[in-house]
């Protein structure tokens, strides 16, 4: 029975504690009262002193770039060249001449002239009178017109087509046979053996010992210093001096003031959830 008590009591203070808490976040947060009737002037506020300059010290990290001189051997690998004297076996041809009497036919051609007789086409011309008959119209005619506008005009129904003989001497031609003599030059071929003298060329090795230059590829370092400047970003911390007018640092203690009320108000929500769990 006492324990149960007790617990009544610390509930009965958790909850004076929360009512507490909640009319200072009303009191603090709620606006200033208003006051007369609903369509009167509003009240004009009450003039306040201008807030003084609030100013502190603040440390800002500033950063720079400095130049490092260093200095570093650089080295690479190169290839040089080595050579020695050395011998080797050279061979060049050489060339000679080897020749010997022979006799070979050599021979000439000579022509005969050969003639036949044979018969070719020729063309004859001569002239013959040849007649054509052709017809025309025979008319009789009479003046018709005006003054000087008179023409000879045909009579209708005299017409007739009459017949008129035309001679006239027409050239012609004809293919004869003509007799001639077709002569042409037989070659013929005459060969006499003669001496003549057949050469071909031998060639030969002449050899000896030459010197040249065996060279190889050999790797070596070369180095050499290299002076640099290197920048290297570098930062200090320094003081600032920031000042605050009156109206600025109100405004930042009315934030710090509702995260305050924030935080109190979640404090009072736990406490009312963990009551229920408190047994005594």
């Amino acid at each position: 029975m006492g324990s149960h008590s007790w617990g009544v009591k610390i509930n009965t203070w958790i909850e004076k504690v929360i009512r507490m808490k909640i009319i200072l976040v009303l009191s603090l947060c709620s606006p200033a009262p208003q006051y007369g009737g609903g369509s009167s002037q509003p009240a004009r506020a009450p003039v306040q002193a201008s807030p003084e300059v609030a100013c502190r010290t603040e440390y800002a990290e500033v950063w720079d770039t400095e130049y490092v001189e260093t200095e570093t051997q650089e080295c690479q690998t190169v290839q040089v060249k080595q050579c020695n004297t050395a011998y080797k076996k050279q061979c060049v041809p050489k060339q000679r001449q080897e020749c010997q009497t022979v006799y070979k036919p050599v021979c000439k051609t000579e022509y005969q002239q050969v003639c036949s007789q044979k018969y070719r086409d020729e063309t004859e011309y001569y002239t013959e009178t040849e007649c054509n008959t052709d017809y025309k119209q025979d008319c009789e005619y009479q003046w018709e017109g005006t003054g000087n506008n008179k023409v000879w005009a045909p009579i209708q129904g005299t017409c007739k087509n009459n017949a008129y003989d035309k001679c006239g001497d027409v050239q012609k031609e004809r293919l004869k046979q003509v007799p001639y003599n077709d002569c042409s030059d037989v070659p013929k071929q005459v060969c006499n053996d003669v001496p003549s003298q057949e050469c071909r060329t031998v060639t030969e090795q002449s050899c000896s010992q030459v010197p040249y230059q065996n060279c190889q590829n050999v790797p070596k370092q070369e180095c050499q210093a290299v002076h640099k400047k290197v920048p290297k970003r570098v930062s200090k911390r320094v003081p600032k001096k920031v000042c605050d007018d009156g109206v600025a640092m109100a405004v930042l203690y009315r934030g710090r003031l509702r995260q305050l009320v924030a935080v109190v108000l979640r404090f009072a929500l736990m406490l009312q959830r963990n009551k229920s769990n408190l047994k005594w």
